[in-house]
C-alpha cells in the first residue's frame, strides 16, 4: 500500500532531517514523502533537497499557516494513505507498518490512528528517540469517538493516517487562519462518517518544549471558545447530524465550556466563570460541572490553578 507523508515546514531546519530519517528508517518502504516549507526563514529547505532520495518532494510556498501547508500536501498526494508528520517530531521504524495493517484488516473504515510519546528536552536525553512501544497488534474499533475523546487524548496529527479517497470528501481538510485545534476539526468530522480503528501503542515522538512548535502555542489557557468546537455543536444541533453521536459531540463541547470556565476563574473572572457554566445546559449533570459551581462559589484563583494543573499532569507520560 502506498502511503503519502506530509511534513509542514516552518523554520525546524534542526528537527527537519530526523524527521525525514525517521520516514525512511520505516520497515514499510513504499511511500512518497512531501515536505511543504511555509516560508521558513531559515535552511530547513536546502537542508530537505541534501537528503538524495527520491520519494522527497519539496514545496515552497509563503507563509500561510500549517493548515495551509498540510492542505497543499494533501492535494499532492498520490498514496492510498495519507499520513501526517510536524518536522520536529517522528515516527517510530514500525508506525507505518502497523498503520497499513489495520487499513487492510479494515477496508470500510476511513481513518486509523496509534498512541504517541510526549517527549520533553530531559527525557530525550535519558531515553532517546527510540524505546519499545509493546503490542502493536491489539487493535480497537472505536465508534463512540467523541465519548472516548472526552476522557482524554487518543492521538496526535502526526499519528494519524486517512483514506485519501476519503479524505478529498472533507475539503477544505484542515481549516485556514485558525491556530487552536485546526486538526481536531478534521477529526470530529471523519468521526461523524467512520469509526476510528485505533492501535493504542505509542509509536510517534511527539517533542515538547521546542520553541515556535504547535503544542508550545497552542498551550496557554484559551478565553475562548475553539471554532471546531463551536462548529461541532452547530452541527450536533442540526437534525441531520448521527443521532448516535448527538449526546456525546454536545457532551464533548459542554466540557470544553466548562473549561472555559475555569480558566476565567483562573484569571479572577468569577463572574465570567458563572455565566459560562449557566450557559453550559448539557453539562448539567457532569460531575466536572458541579464542582466547577463550587469552584464558583468558594474557590480562590490559586486553588483552581494547582487542581487543573494537578488534573492536566495526570494525563500527560514526559
Amino acid at each position: 500500500m502506498f502511503c503519502s507523508i506530509i511534513i509542514p515546514l516552518y523554520n525546524k531546519a534542526g528537527f527537519i532531517t530526523a524527521a525525514i530519517q525517521s520516514v525512511l528508517n520505516q520497515s514499510h518502504q513504499n511511500f512518497e514523502i512531501i515536505v511543504v516549507d511555509d516560508g521558513s526563514t531559515d535552511d530547513g529547505a536546502l537542508i530537505v533537497r541534501a537528503i538524495h532520495d527520491h520519494r522527497i518532494k519539496l514545496i515552497q510556498q509563503a507563509n500561510s499557516g500549517v493548515s495551509c501547508a498540510r492542505n497543499q500536501g494533501i492535494d499532492l498526494a498520490k498514496g492510498e494513505l495519507v499520513c501526517f508528520l510536524d518536522a520536529d517530531d517522528w515516527y517510530l521504524p514500525s508506525y507505518l507498518e502497523t498503520i497499513i495493517s489495520m487499513a487492510f484488516r479494515y477496508p470500510e473504515i476511513a481513518f486509523f490512528a496509534t498512541y504517541y510519546k510526549r517527549v520533553s528536552i530531559d527525557s530525550l536525553n535519558k531515553i532517546g528517540m527510540s524505546w519499545n512501544p509493546g503490542d502493536t497488534h491489539t487493535i480497537e474499533l472505536i465508534d463512540n469517538f467523541f465519548h472516548r475523546w472526552r476522557l482524554g487524548s487518543l492521538f496526535v496529527t502526526n499519528s494519524v493516517a486517512i483514506r485519501r479517497l476519503h479524505l478529498t470528501q472533507f475539503k477544505p481538510y484542515f481549516p485556514l487562519n485558525e491556530q487552536w485545534a485546526e486538526d481536531q476539526d478534521l477529526w470530529f468530522r471523519l468521526a461523524e462518517k467512520s469509526p476510528l480503528a485505533y492501535c493504542p501503542a505509542p509509536l510517534v515522538g511527539y517533542r515538547m518544549e521546542v520553541n515556535g512548535s504547535l503544542c508550545a502555542i497552542n498551550e496557554p489557557r484559551s478565553s475562548v471558545m475553539s471554532a471546531c468546537y463551536l462548529r461541532l455543536e452547530q452541527r450536533a444541533l442540526d437534525p441531520q447530524f448521527p443521532d448516535k453521536h448527538r449526546n456525546s459531540a454536545l457532551k464533548l463541547v459542554a466540557e470544553s465550556k466548562i473549561t472555559l470556565a475555569r480558566n476565567a476563574l483562573m484569571e479572577g473572572r468569577r463572574y465570567d466563570a458563572f455565566i459560562q457554566l449557566l450557559n453550559t445546559w448539557h453539562g448539567l449533570l457532569s460531575k466536572r460541572w458541579w464542582v466547577s459551581l463550587m469552584m464558583c462559589l468558594v474557590g480562590s484563583p490559586v486553588f483552581v490553578s494547582r487542581w487543573e494543573n494537578w488534573r492536566l499532569q495526570r494525563t500527560r507520560n514526559w
